[in-house]
């Protein structure tokens, strides 16, 4: 018994050095926030940001948000669903669910001129950025802190959800959407885009490594603990974008992810009696804001778009899960 269990660890071992060595043979780093601001919700682990004076830390929060703005109103949201979503959402009151610094939220607020926005993210940092940027941009809106399988409303209190690249990161998907169904008014849409599992690039391991299709190949298992292990290799200058820990969480498949494919979202919707206004079938290399000025993609992905329609092959094949779904007006 006991050579076994050395075995094991010893193939487990293996297993995470061959991980690693892929990983570093198509190596990344962010760029440190003393450089650029930028997009990632990491800026707010770094010195610069925590060890800031209150003006340093709004003038970083301002620029975080500023960016997320910018590339919204530069590749607007509706062309992952191919139509102008303004009818669907003028007038409405809209909750953003997952919405980071507001940034994306308010320039939607302002493309689809909506009523209201209300956003909910997980840290208070990220409430007090979109807090401040909403006033900056004088947008009636209101941020607090709360999860998606928590969601802190009274029911049927919205028009709408959106949410962009979240539904990924939630730790328990079915309770998420019962939360959102709740506090949908009748006849109240849902809005949502995010990558499946099986995506070739969407691993979020994209600090460390920009390699396609490695965890088809390793389990989140061995995969979390390489990516762990070159995190901590970088030492003392990663510390501002390091995992915590170098085991999957009770919820996660892989890093930060809870393994939703295409085929679970559809049963999930399926047994809350979602109606399906919409669904995109968009494959990879037609859509986002990366690929949308790359000609050569563009015109592979014309051949791509029968396999992001067929079960199986569209968890490999299709950009994101893409829906508007709808809450039955006698629900």
């Amino acid at each position: 018994m006991i050579r076994e269990v050395n075995a094991h660890q010893e193939s487990s071992s293996i297993a995470v050095q061959l991980a690693k060595l892929i990983m570093k043979k198509f190596e990344t780093f962010p760029v440190s926030p003393e450089i650029e601001v930028g997009e990632l919700q990491e800026v707010f682990n770094h010195a610069v940001f925590i060890n800031g004076t209150d003006q340093k830390q709004k003038e970083i929060m301002l620029h975080s948000s500023e960016s997320k703005y910018r590339s919204e109103t530069a590749y607007s949201w509706d062309h992952y669903f191919g139509k102008d979503l303004t009818p669907d959402l003028e007038d409405k009151d809209v909750l953003d669910l997952g919405c980071f610094n507001g940034g994306r939220g308010i320039a939607c607020f302002e493309k689809f001129k909506m009523a209201s926005i209300t956003g909910i993210d997980v840290a208070p940092e990220y409430i007090e950025a979109a807090t401040q940027f909403a006033k900056v941009k004088n947008v009636n809106a209101k941020y607090v802190v709360a999860q998606g399988e928590e969601l802190p409303f009274a029911d049927a209190s919205f028009d709408a959800i959106v949410t962009f690249d979240v539904m990924e990161h939630v730790q328990n998907l079915e309770k998420t959407l019962a939360e959102c169904y709740r506090v949908l008014r009748p006849n109240g849409i849902f809005c949502l885009v995010f990558p499946g599992y099986y995506h070739p690039i969407e691993h979020h391991l994209n600090l460390v490594t920009k390699i396609p299709f490695i965890h088809y190949f390793f389990s989140g298992k061995t995969i979390v603990q390489a990516y762990y292990e070159i995190l901590q290799e970088r030492g003392k200058d990663a510390y501002w974008y390091s995992r915590n820990s170098p085991t999957l969480g009770a919820w996660e498949k892989g890093n930060t992810i809870n393994g939703t494919t295409v085929a679970k979202f559809q049963n999930l919707i399926k047994k809350k009696n979602w109606q399906v206004v919409l669904r995109g079938r968009k494959p990879i290399g037609s859509i986002g804001r990366n690929v949308s000025q790359n000609k050569l993609m563009n015109l592979i992905s014309i051949f791509l778009y029968p396999l992001a329609s067929i079960p199986i092959l569209q968890e490999v094949f299709l950009h994101r899960i893409t829906y508007i779904l709808k809450k039955p007006g006698d629900a």
